[in-house]
């Protein structure tokens, strides 16, 4: 239930990051892969380690590389 609750709090985040007018179309894209992401997490319920992890790496590096300054 933990879980549940900590993946929601996270989408609400993210979705209130998305819904901001001075958000870039590449970051709300990179805000919507996250979005996404953590609801697929949110539905499997029985997900091994390996699986949670690289579905966390794959969310990061997507954020990071939109939210980073490429000057």
């Amino acid at each position: 239930m933990k879980k549940q609750k900590d993946l929601n709090a996270c989408i609400s985040l993210l979705e209130g990051v998305q819904g901001r007018g001075s958000v870039t179309p590449e970051k709300k894209q990179a805000v919507g892969y996250a979005i996404d992401e953590l609801k697929r997490v949110r539905r499997k319920p029985n997900l091994q380690q390996h699986e949670l992890h690289e579905s966390i790496r794959k969310l990061v590096e997507n954020l990071v590389r939109a939210f980073t300054n490429r000057d």
